[in-house]
């Protein structure tokens, strides 16, 4: 079995949630498939995104140590890759997959503070994936704890 996620269009911060979600709920559900990142569609893709696909590849390797796939044929987006490490944990493709019909990822409304949890896991994860990282994201990671506690005490 192989599980292939397919990112299309412009893809930011709010879709997170609900990946992060159905990707728990994938790798509760199987033992051993592998797993495929299809990005032959996407237009632009956010840091928090990054990391929630970092993630994957963490999980996988703890599951079942498997290393995922990520399919990227646009030179521009394996840039960004390359530049967050991705390509150390992920086994890289650049020719496009075959078109095949699937289902949407449930999407779901998150509250605020879920959200705020996710991209600052997100941004952590990142981090780990290289000292570069640490640098670009250490900022980021500060700010989305300072709001995360302004938030939790509800003076945000």
């Amino acid at each position: 079995h192989v599980h292939v996620l397919r990112y299309v269009g412009d893809i930011r911060h709010p879709l997170a949630p609900s990946v992060s979600r159905f990707v728990d709920t994938l790798l509760e559900r199987f033992d051993g498939d592998d797993v495929v990142v299809d990005l032959s569609e996407v237009d632009a893709i956010d840091s928090t995104n990054l990391g929630e696909i970092a993630r994957i590849a963490v999980l996988l390797a703890e599951k079942n140590g498997k290393r995922a796939c990520i399919v990227c044929p646009r030179s521009e987006i394996c840039q960004v890759l390359h530049s967050m490490a991705l390509d150390e944990v992920f086994d890289m493709v650049t020719e496009p997959l075959s078109p095949f019909d699937g289902e949407p990822i449930p999407t779901i409304a998150p509250s605020r503070e879920l959200s705020l949890q996710t991209i600052l896991a997100a941004h952590r994860r990142l981090m780990e994936m290289s000292d570069e990282n640490r640098k670009k994201f250490a900022q980021v990671v500060e700010l989305l704890e300072m709001e995360l506690q302004a938030s939790a005490k509800g003076t945000s």
